[in-house]
């Protein structure tokens, strides 16, 4: 949504010189559309007035397809039909587990078109007033229809999503000069949003099912996965918001001081709704379970919409003294508040100094130091401050009332076939939820006390000089320091009694009580017909087959004896219930609170080159920069959480955003008159390689809630490099990594790996045409990636440990190996936009 850049009030020229090594250079797209604007005059308006008009429409289409590819149960069930396969060659029996049924299923394979248009259109009228006062007047409409998110894999064709967008707002400016010395700018806008995300399943709740292929895991047709269907909403939201803002600046110069005086308001009201599990959503175990109506899961969310509204309140002074003819000086002060926090003491003062040693006019070294507040985001606020109204059903937080501990598996689907029948779903008011619902601030995430809004220090150092020639050299060196950047953390982990190394000392110091308990005759810790009454944890690192579950009968009494170099899930279920009386408080589990505790270092400098040149025949401009980084960080996004429950200094890496060579290239080339007259406009970047994150896919092996855990590694991680699909795999380099034994942290630091760099070249062709005096005619052409150079991208890898334990096959081992470190993504392949524009 368009909003004034509020930034841009109370900060000098120099302030915002000082920060030129942290923009990134972009350039306007023009796509297919037309532009027409020009004066008016109004009769009437008396000398000294008049109004001018401007306004364009453009129109993208992407074209784009997903491909489905995925497998389904070859019979229907009655009750909720999926699409049937798309060929019966290659029909097969899944793999099931106890106590899932098995099904036949086959492969469906479809490709649909999912485009993506955009609409956008702008008006502005600017309006003289009289010599001293002018106004303008702009709406900005936008139009967004977009099935490119719509990713296809095992999601099936009523599950694909579209996301549409409505954006609309209105500013206006005014400029008064009151004197020869004071000048005011006010500005005021309002505008709205209003995006909306829909699956073709229209409001059928979601069902999930697990395939298990039996096909080998090097076969291409293995088809392993979750089948997605129905209106797919899990993890999806949408948000409308309105905002008004006023601002408003007063120019007052003297002498030798130019003193700026300002204020800015905004308000601005959102409204999340939360689709995920919003439908009601039913998970089963295999495609057997789903044709027999067996769900092991089912979980709905009501009442998921919710408001935030804040107020922010921006006030500053600032003074640009010209002490001397070669010495500039800026101070000032700005004050922010923001209303849905209790943060208020949020004063930033800033200064820069510009100083010509040589009163030349042609070198300037300048200094900039300054305090700068982020901006709250309201959706990070409603994530974890959801209203006492929220109402969440999942059959997987249900509880024994017995033992007050989470029902087992074979509980949780006994409670399912007696209370609920696929696929009807819930109300608020159903009685399940009515006495099982929970309330999502009662669970799960809250705010920590006190919580303040992230700061930033940033220190320039610039020195430019202009070598002769209409050629500047200019190099700046920034250091940027966040602090209070907002990170998340399990308050109710299980807490370490004194005395032990880690959990795993503790789980094997001793023998866990797991006697049946209460009416349903249910054990706490591990409930399968051979369960002992104790349960003892082991170490056995040369254990042949360690996900298996002994039993051994010691004094008549028996145990069950757990592995924690297990591979399996269940082991580390068991030993995450027997942490259970550990927590703050037992009879909940994982309890996110946002707090203010993560750190940012950026460091960097940067050194860059202008040229312009205008001859008789040839005029051109060109800008190139290179910059040197290094950014550091304890997490990516707000919600980042560390490895060890609040230790997030030991999170402390490369950022996923650090590529530490840039180079960047922009210009415009006017042609000579034998070549055309062209314009080219070219934009070319290059970027060396990012780090990606390694971890072990999801598994919490450190017992903490978290699954962000990573492994264990015996190498160098400078071996931990990103490869091409033909490049070939480093066989001894999977036998460097280990899997956590359960209750501990593997030692792979964050970000480990190092990722592609970048080579992207872009090119904008115009020319202009004079068909008369006050009518011209400008073509455009605009190539992305003009070169089709392929331009790789990494995300987390993900290491199954299956394929590296004592029971995998060297099918499943060398399957992993060909895939380790290889890219599978790309970006911005080459585009081709043409438009016109038309001034008269």
């Amino acid at each position: 949504m368009p909003c004034f850049d509020s930034s841009e009030l109370g900060n000098a020229n120099t302030f915002r010189n000082n920060a030129r090594g942290l923009k990134r250079l972009s350039f306007q797209e023009h796509n297919p559309g037309f532009t027409f604007g020009g004066p008016l005059r109004i009769p009437g308006t008396g000398l000294g007035t008049s109004t001018a008009f401007f306004s364009s429409y453009e129109f993208t289409t992407v074209l784009d397809s997903t491909l489905i590819d995925t497998l389904v149960p070859v019979q229907q069930n009655a009750l909720y039909a999926l699409p049937p396969p798309t060929t019966l060659e290659g029909r097969r029996f899944e793999i099931v587990d106890e106590p899932a049924l098995a099904a036949e299923i086959a492969p469906f394979r479809v490709t649909l078109n999912t485009p993506s248009r955009n609409h956008r259109f702008t008006s502005r009228v600017d309006h003289r007033f009289s010599d001293t006062h002018n106004g303008a007047l702009v709406y900005q409409m936008g139009r967004l229809a977009n099935l490119r998110r719509s990713g296809g894999a095992n999601r099936l064709i009523e599950a694909l999503q579209s996301n549409y967008r409505q954006s609309d707002s209105i500013s206006y400016s005014d400029t008064l000069v009151l004197s020869s010395t004071l000048v005011n700018q006010t500005r005021f806008q309002a505008a709205r949003l209003l995006p909306a995300l829909k699956a073709r399943g229209g409001s059928a709740p979601v069902v999930l099912i697990a395939l298990n292929d039996p096909l080998d895991v090097g076969d291409t047709e293995r088809r392993t996965g979750t089948v997605i269907g129905g209106s797919s909403t899990t993890g999806s939201t949408a948000r409308s918001e309105s905002r008004f803002q006023i601002q408003n600046v007063l120019d007052y110069q003297r002498d030798s001081h130019s003193v700026r005086l300002g204020f800015d308001i905004q308000r601005v009201r959102s409204t999340f709704i939360d689709l995920a599990d919003a439908s009601g959503t039913f998970n089963f175990a295999s495609a057997g379970d789903f044709l027999a109506g067996i769900p092991n899961r089912f979980r709905q969310n009501f009442l998921t919409q919710s408001t935030q509204r804040n107020t922010y309140f921006g006030l500053f002074f600032q003074d640009e003294w010209q002490a001397r003819q070669n010495l500039k000086l800026s101070f000032g002060l700005r004050y922010e508040r923001e209303t849905i926090l209790r943060d208020r003491n949020n004063f930033a003062p800033r200064f820069s100094v510009a100083y010509d040693p040589l009163k030349s006019g042609r070198t300037v070294v300048r200094f900039g130091v300054g305090l700068f507040y982020n901006r709250v985001l309201l959706r990070t606020i409603d994530d974890f401050t959801l209203g006492a109204q929220r109402l969440f059903f999942d059959t997987n937080l249900l509880r024994d009332p017995a033992t007050d501990r989470l029902l087992t598996v074979d509980q949780r689907r006994a409670f399912i076939a007696a209370n609920l029948t696929f696929p009807t779903t819930l109300t608020s008011a159903s009685p399940l939820v009515q006495e099982h619902g929970v309330l999502n601030t009662g669970f799960s995430r809250r705010l920590e006390p006190g919580l303040r809004i992230p700061e930033s220090y940033q220190t320039n150092i610039g020195f430019e000089r202009h070598l002769g020639h209409r050629l500047i050299l200019e190099a700046n060196y920034t250091f940027n320091r966040g602090i209070h950047l907002w990170r998340e953390f399990n308050v109710n982990a299980p807490v370490l009694p004194p005395g032990f190394k880690d959990f795993s000392e503790y789980l094997a110091s001793r023998d866990f009580p797991n006697l049946r308990r209460g009416p349903t005759g249910l054990r706490p810790l591990y409930n399968a017909a051979n369960a002992g009454e104790l349960v003892r944890f082991t170490l056995h690192s040369g254990d042949p087959n360690p996900n298996a579950i002994a039993r051994v009968v010691e004094f008549g009494v028996p145990v069950s004896l757990i592995n924690l170099n297990s591979f399996s899930s269940t082991a580390v279920q068991i030993a995450l219930a027997t942490l259970n009386d550990l927590r703050r408080d037992p009879t909940h589990g994982e309890i996110e609170q946002l707090i203010a505790a993560g750190n940012s270092f950026y460091r960097g400098p940067t050194v860059e080159l202008r040229k312009t040149f205008r001859g008789s025949d040839l005029n051109f401009s060109f800008r190139a920069a290179y910059t040197v980084a290094h950014l550091v960080d304890d997490g990516i996004v707000n919600t980042s959480d560390a490895l060890r429950p609040g230790d997030f200094r030991g999170e402390r890496a490369r950022s996923l955003l650090d590529r530490r060579h840039r180079f960047v290239f922009s210009g415009t080339f006017e042609m000579p008159r034998y070549l055309g007259r062209f314009r080219l406009s070219p934009v070319l970047r290059w970027t060396s390689g990012a780090p990606f994150n390694i971890s072990i896919g999801g598994v919490d092996r450190n017992l903490d809630d978290v699954s962000n855990d990573r492994p264990g590694f015996t190498g160098d991680p400078k071996l931990l490099i990103w490869r091409r699909p033909d490049q070939e795999p480093d066989p001894a380099l999977l036998d460097l990594f280990h899997l956590p034994t359960i209750g501990q942290s593997g030692n792979l630091p964050r970000n480990a790996g190092q990722g592609p760099g970048q080579f992207i070249f872009d090119l904008n062709l115009t020319r202009e045409f004079h068909l008369r005096e006050n009518l011209r005619l400008r073509p455009v052409i605009e190539f992305d990636n003009i070169l089709n150079k392929t331009v790789f991208s990494f995300g987390t890898e993900f290491i199954n440990f299956n394929a590296l334990g004592p029971l995998a096959t060297p099918e499943q081992r060398q399957a992993l190996l060909d895939s380790f470190l290889v890219t599978t993504r790309t970006l911005r392949p080459r585009q081709l936009r043409i438009g016109v524009r038309l001034d008269f």
